[in-house]
């Protein structure tokens, strides 16, 4: 079934539109993507609600979602946040409502934090997909990606040295449930299987890459014995291979690193991190686009939005280590920091 709606057009604020430019998704002319040729044309419209937009993975997904929305000759508007804070998710979530979308997409940092809202806007007909589950669940759909750390134990077992050591992870913040995903089931495989290993307590360095360089250097001081890390993200990936590799201990400490920004990139050509862990950013992007738009054409009347049953499949990430890394599935799986080219 097929349904477009017209509505004016609304122009973001100000902050807003500054936190477009940074992102570096969106046309310098314009916060929307879609078909412009016919003004007078009913266009779905569509609303991002994206924190930490800076983030290269965050920027990748960004590009999918804009590629998607141009495809199905949808307008697509973000309202960015650059870091995970609340309160700017909150302003940012607060200025997308306001101009009444078709669908929304939400990134929260938090699960509980637009429950009530999200709820409010399906009873609307809004259809909302997040990056992550909320708490409790309202939106119509989540995007999984396939974090669980237990799909990849039997690599993530291989690069464990032979003798005894200590291993940390690096968890971002607390309560965010696939990160915790990606880590805690290599840690409970790893004092199930290899007791001889130390695990130290988690560290949370709030995405922040320079605070990630100066714990890992303290903790390399500390136990002289650390012989894995593994970084839940890609600011964790790049600060802990710059404190490695200012020890002088690229390849005696293995560095186990989910996404795959340009700097991890960078250092698993160089040997100083041995795995990457991408996740599929622009499918993301596009699914969610597809998810939206196919809901909304299926519910022209704005009835009342139930969740999708079942939930949708994780989609599968891509392993990239040195001998893999010029092929052209690890090439796909490689996050950009702009959308142009």
């Amino acid at each position: 079934m097929s349904f477009l709606r017209k509505r004016p057009m609304m122009v973001a604020s100000t902050a807003v539109i500054g936190m477009l430019a940074m992102a570096g998704c969106s046309p310098a002319t314009s916060s929307t993507n879609g078909s412009t040729s016919d003004p007078s044309a009913s266009v779905i419209k569509l609303a991002g609600v994206m924190a930490n937009a800076t983030d290269p993975y965050w920027i990748s997904v960004m590009c999918g979602a804009d590629a998607a929305a141009k495809e199905a000759g949808a307008e697509l508007t973000w309202y960015t946040n650059p870091t995970t804070s609340t309160d700017g998710t909150s302003q940012a979530f607060n200025s997308a409502t306001l101009t009444d979308p078709d669908g929304l997409f939400l990134n929260p940092f938090q699960g509980t934090q637009f429950a009530t809202q999200v709820k409010q806007l399906m009873e609307k007909g809004v259809p909302v997909v997040t990056s992550t589950p909320l708490d409790p669940a309202t939106q119509f759909t989540d995007v999984p990606n396939a974090t669980d750390g237990s799909n990849f134990i039997g690599d993530f077992m291989k690069i464990l040295p032979e003798g005894s050591g200590s291993m940390v992870a690096l968890g971002g913040i607390t309560g965010i449930p696939v990160l915790d995903a990606t880590w805690k089931p290599l840690e409970e495989a790893v004092a199930k299987q290899r007791p001889d290993i130390k695990i130290l307590p988690t560290e949370y360095t709030s995405f922040d890459v320079s605070k990630t360089t100066q714990i890992v250097n303290g903790l390399l001081l500390a136990h002289p014995d650390l012989s894995v890390i593994v970084a839940s993200s890609g600011p964790e990936g790049q600060g802990a291979a710059a404190a490695v590799q200012q020890a002088g201990k690229a390849g005696k400490v293995k560095i186990w690193a989910y996404d795959a920004i340009p700097a991890e990139v960078e250092a698993v050509k160089s040997g100083v991190i041995t795995v990457l862990v991408a996740k599929p950013a622009l499918a993301t992007g596009q699914k969610i686009v597809d998810l939206l738009v196919n809901e909304i054409k299926d519910n022209p009347d704005r009835k009342p939005v139930s969740q999708l049953s079942p939930a949708l499949d994780p989609m599968p990430m891509t392993l990239i280590t040195k001998d893999n890394i010029d092929s052209t599935e690890s090439q796909a799986a490689m996050y950009k920091t702009t959308c142009s080219g």
